[in-house]
């Protein structure tokens, strides 16, 4: 067993919990390990179940109940949200991660989470990636209520209840083409 997968090590690490709910409130709580590890294990479920399903946990200074059929957004942060979007922080050019928009049927002001370039994994052909496995289940898998999820460049995995998704802008430069080769007119085509 690692430190990073040790109970002492979970709950000594700081946590916080970003959510956005359909009414467009927003926020962010800090949590202890022990709450994330039991909110990870039991929203994604929670928020399947229909009717009134609420779920409560302690941030520093509140107990918070809230509507899991309510929340459209969530995700578990290892440090707090600084107030400033990576676009206004970020001078390095070479960089290896790309910033993705997803925008809410209920605001237009988009979360945006720092993904890395889709690596599809060798041993399990149906895994082409983070992003091109959003998008399958996105396309082809996804139901009315159903939670869909994407792991940042930290590592970090946000939740997303299909439904209330509008619109996601994903850089082209997430998704590998590899397979492809470029004819002079920028079309590309299977080898």
């Amino acid at each position: 067993m690692t430190l990073e997968n040790s109970d002492r090590f979970q709950e000594l690490k700081k946590w916080f919990f970003k959510y956005r709910l359909r009414n467009g409130v927003e926020g962010c709580y800090p949590i202890s390990g022990s709450d994330k590890e039991r909110l990870w294990n039991g929203l994604q479920k929670t928020c399947k179940e229909k009717g009134v399903n609420f779920f409560e946990f302690d941030s520093k200074t509140h107990r918070i109940l809230m509507q899991a059929s309510q929340l459209i957004f969530f995700q578990f942060l290892f440090e707090p949200i600084c107030g400033i979007t990576h676009e206004d922080c970020n001078d390095d050019e070479d960089n290896d991660s790309y910033p993705v928009k997803f925008y809410f049927t209920n605001s237009p002001r988009p979360i945006i989470l720092q993904v890395e370039e889709d690596e599809p994994d060798p041993e399990d052909e149906g895994n082409e990636g983070e992003m091109s496995n959003f998008l399958f289940s996105a396309l082809h898998l996804c139901e009315k209520g159903e939670l869909l999820h994407v792991t940042d460049e930290d590592g970090e995995t946000a939740f997303f209840r299909g439904s209330s998704i509008a619109l996601v802008e994903i850089p082209l430069e997430v998704f590998q083409f590899e397979n492809a080769c470029t004819h002079k007119d920028n079309t590309r085509v299977s080898k």
